[in-house]
């Protein structure tokens, strides 16, 4: 009984992101160590709808009848990239959700709450372009806020850049049609 529960104590830890004291860190130094495991890879929203596309053609994912109505960059980076991508997709009597991260396209279909309003993708800047175009602004509110990552919402036609830091959160509007900076609400 003791060794199981060592095993499970063990694998809690293990699988928290916790760190372990005294054990080296990348510089070499005695220190904490993160050991979360996450993909790292990074992918733009044009190679995560390229992706999609070819997955269409193939017949792996089918979004016959639906409107893309929800766009979320989950760990964006000061490029644009993304360590995810979830899309949600809106049809008559269903929702589906699909999340790119590695690589990969993952899909469910779920009855979970998503904007009404059609985002008309192919007429919008993308977020590789947008923070190419506001490369000033996006980079003078990351290193304000002293992050490298934030998530970013295309909600209709507007862009909403989140940037989180424990000194407060910073949002970022843009015009998802030109790219243009929108006055804060």
């Amino acid at each position: 009984m003791y060794l199981f529960l060592a095993l499970l104590t063990l694998l809690a830890i293990l699988s928290s992101g916790c760190a372990f004291l005294g054990s080296k860190s990348p510089g070499g130094e005695d220190g904490l160590t993160d050991i979360t495991v996450y993909s790292r890879d990074r992918s733009t929203l044009d190679d995560a709808l390229q992706t999609l596309r070819s997955d269409e053609q193939k017949g792996l994912v089918d979004l016959t009848g639906m409107e893309l109505t929800q766009v979320l960059g989950i760990r964006v980076d000061r490029s644009g990239s993304a360590r995810t991508w979830t899309l949600g997709y809106r049809g008559e009597n269903m929702t589906r959700i699909l999340e790119y991260s590695g690589g990969a396209w993952d899909m469910v279909d779920a009855e979970i709450p998503i904007p009404d309003e059609r985002i008309p993708l192919d007429q919008l800047v993308l977020p590789k372009r947008l923070f190419e175009m506001q490369k000033n602004p996006i980079g003078e509110a990351y290193s304000r806020q002293g992050v490298n990552e934030s998530e970013l919402m295309l909600r209709g036609e507007t862009y909403l850049l989140t940037i989180p830091s424990p000194s407060g959160t910073t949002i970022l509007t843009f015009d998802a049609r030109t790219g243009g900076v929108k006055p804060s609400s």
